[in-house]
């Protein structure tokens, strides 16, 4: 009866915490959100560390591994951690070194040549009108007025530059406050890895004091998916990006089409936004090379296509969905659940968050199945049924272990 009145009680105050959360949500994620931006440093200082840590336990197998000179010993984590950074930093700095002065440089030039492409524009419809009469008796109909449309592009172009420096220097107010707390994250992120062994054994240390056995094994088991699952996942993106992105540079050099090396390395960095970085890529380079060639535009519009389809049918699948174990339905739903929720984080974090969910509910499945068989089968052959729970109650112990 105990044991009822408290599942009770427990049920009423979860129900009574729901109605106050959805009567109260304003307030709720007033709070919600002053908690985030206090805890912000910390948190991405986790992730940072947690990316670095891939890195970081890489480099520490390479740096002198027998050696067990007292030097290298205190030395391997420090150096390691400096490694992991540099390394995350210089393809940062090559990314943007090989786009950013690209893509100032093509909009200069699209601005120049704006009255130019009309022109051409204009030009191309006269020369070939016999063999797109339509669209010629369309133009005619409409009357166009080639020199204020031009005059228009011009205006929207200078309006949008425009736009983006007041955006820009209007950031800058805020840029010390961001600075400050990219340096907290970055402190943090180095305490965590300097001394990751200490925090787990603490943490793991905690989880026993407050946890049953029972319970502990079952987070201890959750915990250890979602570690596989997003490890594997950032492993599996990152091969997939370089895979990719050579794939296309490659591609872009055989045709002969330009700005190779800097949409190969776009498209390599976008890469781990799931479906959508790809064509984001290729909708970039699509913009950049009409500036030099319209038609080679369209050529390596349908070049993308392919090198899509390449992407989504072969190498995703097998390099990251062999490393997730995540079925492509699932990974089309969990992209465009967590775009909605979150935008593009939202569509990084959902796909390894959905297939820890996944492995979790599969392992569950499996485990019931066995069980349930082997209850089947013991009773067929004992008739005795006490023996059987008690029995699985047993095993049940050991699972997830």
């Amino acid at each position: 009866m105990r044991k009822l009145d408290k599942l009770l009680i427990k049920y009423i105050l979860f129900i009574a915490a729901v109605v106050l959360i959805v009567f109260n949500y304003e307030q709720v994620l007033s709070w919600l959100k002053t908690i985030w931006l206090i805890l912000s440093p910390v948190i991405i200082g986790g992730v940072m560390a947690y990316i670095l840590n891939i890195l970081m336990v890489k480099f520490e197998t390479l740096y002198f591994p027998k050696s067990q000179k007292k030097i290298v010993v205190k030395s391997r984590r420090p150096v390691s951690i400096l490694l992991a950074m540099a390394t995350i930093v210089l393809v940062v700095l090559l990314v943007v070194g090989l786009v950013v002065p690209q893509v100032i440089s093509v909009v200069a030039k699209l601005i120049e040549n704006i009255p130019t492409i009309f022109e051409r524009i204009q030009a191309w419809l006269t020369d070939y009108e016999q063999l797109f009469p339509e669209a010629a008796t369309l133009m005619d109909q409409f009357d166009i007025d080639w020199s204020q449309m031009v005059r228009n592009a011009v205006s929207f172009v200078n309006n949008l530059t425009t736009s983006i420096l007041e955006t820009t220097l209007s950031t800058v107010g805020s840029l010390a406050g961001i600075i400050i707390n990219l340096v907290l994250s970055f402190i943090v992120s180095i305490y965590i890895l300097m001394s990751k062994e200490k925090l787990a054994s603490q943490f793991d240390r905690m989880l026993k004091v407050y946890l049953n056995e029972k319970n502990y094994r079952k987070y201890h088991y959750v915990l250890t998916q979602f570690d596989e699952s997003f490890r594997h996942y950032i492993t599996g993106v990152v091969v997939e990006a370089l895979i990719l992105g050579a794939m296309v540079t490659v591609g872009m050099w055989i045709f002969r089409f330009p700005y190779a090396a800097m949409i190969g390395a776009l498209t390599g960095f976008l890469a781990i936004i799931p479906m959508l970085g790809a064509y984001l890529s290729g909708a970039v380079g699509a913009l950049l090379i009409s500036v030099e060639s319209p038609v080679q535009a369209m050529f390596f519009i349908l070049f993308t296509i392919i090198v899509q389809q390449i992407e989504g049918n072969i190498i995703y699948p097998k390099v990251v969905g062999s490393s997730i174990g995540l079925p492509g339905l699932f990974v089309l739903i969990a992209v465009t659940i967590g775009g909605g929720l979150m935008g593009i984080p939202g569509m990084i974090i959902s796909v390894p968050l959905a297939s820890a969910l996944f492995k979790l509910l599969k392992n569950d499945v499996k485990n019931r199945e066995a069980m349930r068989q082997y209850r089947n089968e013991t009773v067929e052959q004992t008739g005795n049924l006490d023996y059987v729970k008690q029995y699985i109650q047993e095993v049940s112990k050991n699972i997830n272990t």
